[in-house]
């Protein structure tokens, strides 16, 4: 027999098998890259479902002898759950607004402009729920988001004048308890290290498959990588409650869960 020849299993004699073909080792750069694909694919995902908001509310009185400013301009994000038109956002961005705009990207049409209405909010935890007369959005994902300590979560806005933002971090903890822009203690909150600008209130906080897992509500202050969000199941137990109560809009969400106090548009 041949050194070159190897004996079977069966007793026959054969050449040796072929070395395996070599494997480019995976790199730490290889590992980043398909990071970066994952969340660059999530972010072009939600961008359709998010919306920059512009509202005008009265200004101060003037001092005697001075001009009262009329009116005040603020800006926001919110997050679209309708095709037809149905949009959440923060309580806080369309506070006694007298004219409300949205931005919404629309296929084959770009960046369209609308006027909204308030259907109804929830100031205890900061949620609104806006309508504008609108036909072929892009609803985000409202499947349950897997959110837990230590999971990957991207914020997402809009602001009006700077476009689509994104930033990324994981869930701190659940069930925080902070004061909303009314100074009134919200609990509940998810805390995470995804940093906001002013302008993504009202945004969506989401996880790496792009799913709804809060609406954004505010961040202490610029020097602390911490922000927060409501939860989406008090999102779909607000929407539930004001569903019935807004002829001719169906709920997005199945009909489970208890809200907070709602207050329909007066």
């Amino acid at each position: 027999m041949s050194h070159s020849e190897i004996t079977q299993p069966d007793g026959r004699t054969g050449e040796p098998p072929p070395p395996a073909p070599a494997t480019n080792p995976v790199t730490a750069a290889d590992l980043l890259d398909a990071i970066s694909d994952a969340v660059e694919t999530v972010a072009q995902t939600v961008a359709r479902s998010i919306v920059a908001i512009r509202i005008e509310r009265p200004g101060p009185l003037g001092a005697p002898g001075y001009p009262s400013q009329s009116h005040i301009g603020s800006v926001g994000s919110g997050v679209v759950i309708s095709s037809d038109g149905l949009i959440i956002t923060a309580a806080h961005v369309v506070s006694r607004a007298e004219f409300i705009l949205v931005t919404s990207p629309v296929a084959g049409h770009g960046d369209v402009e609308y006027s909204a209405v308030v259907v109804g909010r929830n100031e205890t935890d900061d949620l609104a729920l806006i309508k504008i007369d609108a036909t072929g959005l892009a609803p985000i994902d409202l499947t349950a988001a897997r959110v837990a300590p230590g999971r990957v979560v991207l914020a997402v806005g809009r602001p009006p004048k700077i476009g689509f933002v994104v930033s990324n971090g994981i869930v701190n903890v659940l069930g925080r308890t902070t004061r909303n822009f009314s100074g009134d203690l919200v609990d509940g909150l998810i805390q995470t290290s995804a940093p906001v600008e002013p302008g993504v209130s009202g945004g969506a906080l989401v996880d790496a498959h792009g799913r709804l897992a809060g609406i954004v509500t505010s961040a202490p202050d610029s020097t602390r990588a911490i922000s927060f969000a409501v939860p989406a199941e008090k999102v779909r137990a607000m929407v539930n409650v004001l569903m019935p109560a807004a002829a001719g809009i169906a709920s997005p969400f199945d009909h489970s869960g208890t809200a907070g106090t709602v207050r329909t548009a007066d």
